[in-house]
């Protein structure tokens, strides 16, 4: 199987659909528990929607009951299958998004952002990122720079999720400031690894908006040609 990426809005299933009362019995205890303590009705279903897709895809992939799933947290904070830890996946969410990449061909990690209004991504960029990707951001034309802030913040925390560390390591350290060119990035050699790295970038296909930006980062040599699902598996 080839890297894969399924793509869910929170108002695809609503809160008052009856899917969604059903949907709590995949859950595992612990996840039940955090569940409840989550503060708001909105967070209680973007958290049930996440573990119900994660649950859902790996289930169909693995060929299992999506309820009798486990999984265990590695010391870094990366979750695995505890009957099937070779088989990668990543979660991600922002705002009305949620986003999940699975690949048997390797690490993965994704990320999805939802663009903030009245955000300093400059000072953001100059803080975290390599200085040719804020001289990118700093080129004309000055319209496009959230698009491209966007791009290079998703880009970093997908590669960054795919080692399993997260971005303490040093955003700054791998620099993607030609990957609207070569679709390639500079990365400090003990980052790298042995095998190269993949990427792939999306913007919404489905709006003129661009109501979010999308990575994923791997080592399948297919990345690029990711396959994107919308929707649960089975619906």
């Amino acid at each position: 199987m080839t890297t894969r990426t399924w793509l869910l809005k929170l108002d695809d299933i609503r809160p008052d659909d009856r899917r969604a009362a059903a949907f709590a019995g995949l859950l595992a205890p612990d996840e039940h528990k955090r569940l409840t303590g989550l503060g708001s009705s909105e967070a209680r279903h973007r958290f049930l929607l996440s573990r119900v897709l994660l649950r859902r895809v790996l289930g169909q992939v693995t060929g299992r009951p999506p309820q009798s799933l486990r999984f265990i947290v590695m010391p870094s904070g990366k979750p695995i299958l505890a009957d099937e830890p070779s088989l990668q996946f990543s979660l991600s969410h922002s705002g009305d998004w949620i986003a999940l990449a699975v690949s048997e061909q390797g690490p993965v990690g994704i990320d999805i952002e939802q663009p903030r209004p009245r955000r300093n991504v400059m000072r953001i960029a100059h803080r975290y990122f390599h200085p040719d990707e804020c001289a990118l951001l700093e080129a004309p034309p000055a319209a496009d720079t959230e698009r491209q802030f966007y791009r290079l913040w998703t880009l970093k925390e997908a590669f960054f999720k795919a080692r399993g560390t997260g971005i303490s390591e040093g955003m700054g350290r791998i620099n993607f400031a030609t990957f609207d060119r070569d679709h390639q990035a500079l990365i400090d050699p003990e980052l790298e690894g042995d095998m190269p790295w993949q990427f792939y970038c999306v913007e919404n296909p489905e709006r003129h908006n661009r109501d979010f930006y999308l990575a994923v980062a791997g080592q399948d040599p297919e990345l690029e040609q990711l396959h994107l699902v919308r929707g649960l598996p089975g619906e």
